[in-house]
C-alpha cells in the first residue's frame, strides 16, 4: 500500500473513532479513551501534512520539467541557404528551396517569415522585405518556433549569371600576299 493510501486510511480511521455513538439506555460509550484519540489524531495530521508536501513537491517538479521542455522546443535555431521560389508580401514570407543548411531541410521548400525586426541585406545594401525577389540566392538565420520559422538575418544576392560562351566573329579569309617572284637574271650574250 502506498504512503498516501496509508495516510488517508489512518485519517479515515481516526475520524471513525472520534465519532461519538449516542449512548443508549444503559449502554456504554463505544468511543476509546481521549488520550489515544489525540495521539492517533496528531500522527494522522503529520502524515497528511507530509503527503501534501510530497504531492506539492512532485507537482512543482512536473511544472518545472514542462516549462523546460516548452522553452527548449520554443527556440531552436535554424540556418537555410537556397533560392527564393516565392515571395508573399501580404504575409511577409518567403519560400526558399533549401540547398544547404540544416540536414532536415535540404532539398525541401521552407517558408520563412520576415518580420520588421529582421535584418535584410541584398548585394551589400541594407533594407527591408521589399528588397527580396524570386530567384535571389539567400542565407537565412533565425529561430524555429511552433508558429513557424522566424528569420533574424537574411542575406541575399542576385543569382550569378551563367557565363556566356563568346561568340566568334566570322573570320574574313586572310589573303596572303602573293610571293614576289625571284628576279630572273638573264645571261648576257657573249660576243
Amino acid at each position: 500500500m502506498s504512503n498516501s493510501r496509508k495516510a488517508w486510511s489512518a485519517l479515515l480511521l481516526a475520524a471513525a473513532v472520534t465519532v461519538s455513538v449516542p449512548a443508549a439506555a444503559g449502554a456504554a460509550n463505544a468511543a476509546p479513551k481521549a488520550k489515544s484519540v489525540k495521539t492517533v489524531s496528531a500522527k494522522s495530521k503529520a502524515a497528511a501534512k507530509a503527503a501534501a508536501a510530497k504531492a506539492a513537491a512532485a507537482k512543482k517538479a512536473a511544472a518545472a520539467k514542462a516549462a523546460a521542455a516548452k522553452k527548449a522546443a520554443a527556440a531552436q535555431p535554424f540556418t537555410a541557404v537556397g533560392t527564393v521560389t516565392e515571395v508573399d508580401a501580404a504575409a511577409r514570407t518567403i519560400t526558399v528551396h533549401v540547398a544547404s543548411g540544416h540536414k532536415g531541410y535540404r532539398g525541401t521548400d521552407l517558408v520563412i517569415t520576415v518580420t520588421s525586426a529582421t535584418k535584410v541585406v541584398k548585394d551589400e545594401v541594407k533594407g527591408g522585405f521589399d528588397l527580396l525577389a524570386v530567384d535571389d540566392v539567400v542565407t537565412a538565420n533565425g529561430t524555429r518556433t511552433t508558429a513557424g520559422h522566424l528569420a533574424k538575418n537574411v542575406n541575399a544576392h542576385d543569382p550569378e549569371p551563367e557565363p556566356e560562351e563568346p561568340v566568334a566573329d566570322p573570320e574574313e579569309p586572310v589573303v596572303e600576299p602573293a610571293p614576289e617572284p625571284d628576279p630572273v637574271v638573264e645571261p648576257e650574250p657573249t660576243a
